[in-house]
């Protein structure tokens, strides 16, 4: 069916259920309430986001059941993958900041460096030989 006939029949069924035809209202609430409008909470960077994102959506005026339930479905979907992704990142940087702890840089110039480490080199062979 094209978006013409579509038309004219969604049309049809109004004039009809204005009209007073029982048949033809429950029709047209069965397709309206399968008929779902995007969710666009895939665009949201942070939970933040997502949570004002899902609030503007559901609180259309003229929502539907199967609109809801779809939003809530993705909503879940999404905020699930987001928490996982921020505590996976926390993790990370616990575990970053405790390696990098161990680690101790000391910043000096390229010379300086280059002293320390021969000194350092000359140490060891002397505690080997010894």
């Amino acid at each position: 069916m094209t978006p013409e006939e579509e038309a004219k029949v969604y049309h049809a069924l109004t004039l009809r259920a204005q009209g007073g035809d029982a048949d033809a209202a429950r029709i047209l609430f069965s397709e309206k309430s399968k008929r779902i409008r995007p969710v666009k909470f895939s665009e949201c960077e942070t939970l933040d986001q997502l949570k004002r994102a899902f609030e503007q959506y559901m609180a259309q005026a003229d929502i539907t059941k199967a609109e809801s339930e779809h939003a809530t479905k993705a909503f879940d979907r999404l905020f699930k993958l987001m928490v996982a992704q921020e505590e996976a990142k926390t993790l990370h940087g616990k575990q970053v900041g405790q390696v990098s702890g161990l680690m101790l840089v000391p910043v000096m110039s390229t010379t300086d460096w280059e002293a320390e480490a021969a000194r350092s080199q000359s140490a060891l062979k002397h505690h080997a030989r010894h």
